[in-house]
């Protein structure tokens, strides 16, 4: 005897198919975004080591003058070549390195920090103080944020420590208005209110309870902040208003090439693309944490 056919037997079962197929794809597209968040921390702490450490063996004193090898092209003595005062390109590259990409580092930690405290709080406490905190954000995000650091660090003379505070004055704010939205938007969750009933103090419950759980887009802009802060630095460098002379940084290697650049180009295309290469791993590196939190977070 022949069964009959029931269509809703085959609704169900494709149902079931598509369910499956998305639960499939949201998996794999998980462990795509975990593999390469892992591929490019492996990359990004590489560069980084590579980095810190290569500052201890510089060929040539990075500060030496050769007055014989003036602006000399590459070559099996100087293999990038020489700048404007014959000292060797590639020494003074290994040396800069540490103070153009670790000092942007710092810069954003220590911005994230700020604006972290000053935003959580000033969400979770409300009223005229989130008020005027806020309008205080406003008036530092009004103007350009380069131009406004440019300004900032040409006031207090330049130099490396006042180039740093120069952009921690304006860097605050992105991280201060997006741990205030991440305040406002879980301080009535079950689970805070829940804190409270167990007789939690309020900076219990605003480091304890609300901090751990505002802490992803906050690590996600941190991390895509790192290439725009080394570009920055390497700008203020560049303009004579950063690290100063004669200590080696990939901006003010650019500053010292600006003269010669149309004669021998490679005294700027050597720092140039040292930041070029910097800025776009730790981009990529920032894309993916993004990625990878965001499939958690699913």
């Amino acid at each position: 005897m022949v069964s009959k056919f029931n269509f809703n037997d085959l609704n169900v079962s494709r149902g079931i198919g598509s369910i499956r197929k998305t639960f499939n794809k949201g998996s794999s597209g998980k462990k795509k975004a975990a593999r390469n968040f892992k591929i490019w921390l492996i990359i990004t702490l590489s560069m980084l080591g590579v980095i810190f450490f290569m500052q201890f063996f510089p060929p040539y004193d990075p500060y030496q003058i050769d007055a014989k090898n003036i602006m000399s092209g590459p070559s099996a003595e100087h293999l990038l070549g020489t700048d404007y005062l014959g000292r060797d390109l590639l020494s003074r590259l290994m040396v800069g390195g540490t103070r153009s990409v670790f000092t942007a580092i710092l810069v954003v930690i220590i911005n994230a920090t700020v604006g972290t405290l000053i935003g959580i709080i000033s969400g979770y406490v409300g009223g005229k103080a989130d008020l005027i905190v806020m309008r205080i954000t406003d008036m530092f995000q009004a103007f350009p944020r380069l131009v406004f650091t440019i300004a900032i660090a040409a006031m207090l003379g330049g130099g490396l420590g006042w180039s740093v505070l120069a952009i921690c004055t304006v860097g605050w704010t992105p991280y201060a208005r997006l741990a205030r939205a991440q305040a406002l938007s879980l301080k009535e969750r079950t689970f805070v209110n829940a804190a409270r009933v167990t007789g939690q103090s309020r900076p219990a419950v605003l480091f304890k309870t609300i901090l751990p759980n505002a802490l992803t887009p906050l690590i996600v802009e941190a991390s895509m902040d790192v290439g725009r802060v080394i570009l920055e630095f390497a700008g203020l460098s560049f303009l004579g208003l950063g690290t100063a002379r004669p200590y080696p940084e990939w901006g003010s290697m650019l500053n010292d090439a600006q003269t010669s650049f149309m004669i021998v180009p490679h005294t700027a295309l050597v720092p140039g693309i040292a930041i070029l290469i910097v800025v776009v791993i730790v981009g990529i590196f920032g894309d993916s944490v993004n990625e990878y939190l965001s499939s958690k977070e699913d």
